[in-house]
């Protein structure tokens, strides 16, 4: 059985018309065409759906049973039309994104207040989380974007670079530190540390540690860097952090000093699964986070 959707929209245009010459004009098809349309699909169902008296045709006892499923079933069709159209014009749909707590909290909102003015019929998730969390919310299907720090990527994610962030000391403001210009991290390598991120402190074990040969005796270890400014503001120690998180650190009574030999950089990056279409709602995200860094 091959039934088409021309033979049911015939189906149901003779049936509302009345007659085969109606039906024809409004599917802008000739008469013996719409006629043939109808004959197919009786023959593929077997029965017949009209009674032909003279010139004029009527449902037979099958045909009405089953006019209202055909009328159904282009209905959905239409529905599935409209809506598709929707989704592309941005006039429905979802952005579902995953975002490190400090990012989603400082350098989101503004983005997405103008997402939210361009798509206001957009719904919005966000799964704010730790930025080592990141990559596997967006690698399991939890959300289809992810935005935060560089991370090890596994074989179905795909990482492009958005911007590079410079990384500063964070220590108490009223710390003798915090009235320095500029560190060195020699300055804080005796310091008591919080780390608030396996990943980052491996980079940092990598890229400044190991080169002088410090191994960190006295360390306190969250999970968020919210959690880490405010321990840090309460003179527990220093942090390093990502400079945009700097106004929320003065909140806690944390300094960002600008630390140096060698310079850390960090980049951040926006995470999608590697060969999957992202929806209109995340392309169009998408292109407004390529244009905008903290």
């Amino acid at each position: 059985m091959n039934i088409t959707l021309r033979q049911l929209r015939a189906f149901c245009e003779v049936a509302q018309s009345g007659g085969f010459t109606q039906a024809a004009r409004r599917m802008h098809l000739t008469q013996s065409a719409v006629s043939m349309l109808i004959r197919q699909l009786e023959t593929d169902i077997g029965l017949a759906l009209f009674d032909r008296v003279k010139r004029a045709v009527r449902l037979t006892e099958t045909g009405q049973q089953l006019l209202p499923i055909a009328q159904r079933i282009l209905g959905d069709l239409r529905e599935v039309v409209d809506g598709a159209a929707d989704l592309r014009a941005l006039r429905r749909g979802t952005l579902r994104l995953a975002v490190p707590q400090m990012l989603a909290c400082s350098w989101l909102p503004p983005v997405l207040a103008q997402y939210r003015g361009l798509y206001p019929e957009i719904a919005v998730t966000v799964t704010d989380t730790t930025a080592d969390r990141v990559v596997d919310t967006v690698g399991r299907g939890e959300a289809e974007l992810g935005i935060g720090p560089e991370r090890p990527v596994p074989e179905g994610v795909q990482a492009d670079l958005l911007w590079q962030e410079r990384i500063q000391c964070v220590c108490a403001a009223d710390s003798p530190l915090a009235r320095r210009d500029m560190l060195v991290w020699a300055d804080v390598a005796d310091a008591e540390w919080i780390l608030y991120s396996d990943t980052f402190s491996g980079h940092l074990e990598r890229t400044v540690w190991s080169g002088m040969s410090v191994h960190l005796p006295r360390t306190t270890q969250v999970r968020y860097l919210p959690t880490a400014l405010a321990l840090v503001g309460r003179g527990m120690g220093v942090t390093a952090a990502p400079g945009y998180a700097e106004p929320f650190g003065r909140l806690f009574g944390a300094a960002f000093i600008d630390i140096a030999s060698p310079v850390v950089m960090r980049s951040f990056h926006i995470y999608a699964k590697k060969g999957y279409e992202l929806s209109p709602a995340a392309r169009a995200f998408r292109q407004l986070a390529e244009r905008t860094r903290p």
